[in-house]
């Protein structure tokens, strides 16, 4: 009887460990999390691997025009996104599968003014910026202060965690998350590594209806690789995030620093830098 009671406790701590474990892998494999966007998220023992691209930042003069632009290379139209109030721009977006989308990032002339963020202020041609890393997995809270803890790595890792919101231009619904965008909020010459290291992003209790889920689909991210003077410096930045960037985003050695993405779309490969 002491055996089948040591038994059926044993089962039923091994149950809930099986149950437990299953969960955390299903809210990364479905990208779905319980948090809501004014909360810190729930880390997950610091497991690196599980923060991914969440997006590709591409910075455009004119949203318009290159939304025009973008369906006549992929073949797909990019939906209109809306506009960030606060900063005096406004986006669209095209998803490109596997949770990951590209954001065409514009001023917004309507706004009447322009903060710095992610080179937007900056250039007349359209250019790969940067991109955003999804930490929801991890907490984004629990990613910053660990980033922050190395001294010699302030100047290229955020240090802060703050509010994010979107006005839908169509509906005026609202869609808010949390954001870890310090370092990049800066014009395009200041960007760390030259935009080559990334932001984050926590979309909390918006992760179903985020961009990726809702943009219009068809295209698929195919590689991002970043070209960099000290091609050695910017892989050791990246494996400081963790090991779900560095086996996504390729590193080559380049005069110039240079965002690549390769996508896949209905009417061939492209590359965009």
């Amino acid at each position: 009887a002491t055996m089948g009671f040591l038994l059926r406790a044993w089962m039923a701590v091994a149950g809930l460990c099986s149950c437990c474990f299953s969960r955390a892998w299903s809210l990364s494999a479905s990208n779905k999390m319980p948090s809501k966007a004014g909360a810190s998220s729930q880390p997950l023992d610091d497991n690196t691997s599980l923060i991914t691209i969440d997006h590709l930042v591409y910075v455009v003069p004119d949203l318009q025009e290159a939304m025009n632009d973008m369906e006549e290379k992929t073949g797909v139209r990019p939906a209109l996104g809306g506009k960030h109030t606060t900063l005096g721009t406004h986006n669209a977006f095209l998803a490109l599968g596997n949770g990951r989308y590209i954001e065409l990032f514009a001023p917004d002339p309507e706004a009447g003014f322009l903060k710095s963020l992610i080179g937007v202020d900056g250039g007349r041609q359209p250019r790969l910026s940067t991109f955003c890393c999804d930490a929801g997995a991890v907490g984004i809270d629990n990613l910053v202060a660990r980033l922050s803890k190395m001294v010699d790595r302030k100047e290229y890792f955020p240090s802060s965690v703050e509010a994010g919101s979107r006005t839908n231009e169509k509906d005026g619904s609202v869609i808010s998350w949390r954001i870890a965008v310090d370092k990049h909020s800066v014009s395009w010459n200041d960007l760390p590594m030259g935009g080559l290291l990334p932001f984050f992003i926590d979309w909390g209790e918006y992760r179903d209806i985020r961009p990726a889920l809702t943009a219009p689909s068809g295209c698929a991210l195919q590689s991002l690789t970043a070209h960099h003077p000290d091609a050695t410096k910017l892989r050791e930045l990246l494996n400081d995030i963790g090991s779900g960037i560095t086996d996504l985003v390729q590193v080559k050695e380049c005069a110039e620093p240079k965002l690549v993405a390769t996508i896949e779309t209905p009417k061939g490969i492209i590359e965009l830098s």
